[in-house]
């Protein structure tokens, strides 16, 4: 009986260690949450290059030991950092966030050129738009969209 508990527990290790990977923050700065969804508090904030091991994925976010983290501001891939306002030597970490998303200054200018209505100040206005925690969560509340009706 203890010898299949024994067993039982290494093979789960064994598949926990198997998954768990090495993720590098690709953007500036992202929050780390509570729960595996955007509007659960924050714990902590990871930092472009900053590195954590992944316990799996859950919705989307990474499980990491400080909190979880999107996937879409970290990577699986191995990154060599530069200095701290660039990366692989030539890039600022502005490009970096961008070309995280996909988005650049080349793809961007041949977006306009192909849709001329697009409405890039709205998009800016937008950018810099800012919501406290506290306002969110007001909002979430407000609208029933929260578990337990609590943070």
């Amino acid at each position: 009986m203890i010898h299949r508990l024994l067993i039982a527990v290494a093979l789960a290790l064994t598949a926990a260690a198997a998954y768990a990977s090495t993720i590098t923050v690709l953007v500036q700065q992202t929050a780390l949450r509570k729960r595996p969804q955007s509007y659960s508090p924050s714990v902590g904030t990871a930092k472009l290059g900053q590195k954590f091991e992944s316990a799996g994925l859950e919705a989307g976010f990474h499980k990491t030991s400080g909190g979880y983290i999107h996937s879409s501001a970290v990577t699986e891939r191995k990154v060599r950092l530069g200095s701290a306002d660039s990366v692989g030597g030539s890039a600022s970490s502005e490009e970096v966030t961008l070309a995280g998303k996909g988005f650049n200054a080349q793809v961007e200018k041949s977006y306009g050129q192909k849709n001329a209505a697009a409405n890039f100040a709205a998009v800016d206005a937008m950018e810099r738009r800012s919501v406290s925690e506290a306002e969110l969560f007001a909002f979430l509340r407000a609208g029933g969209l929260l578990e337990g009706g609590s943070k």
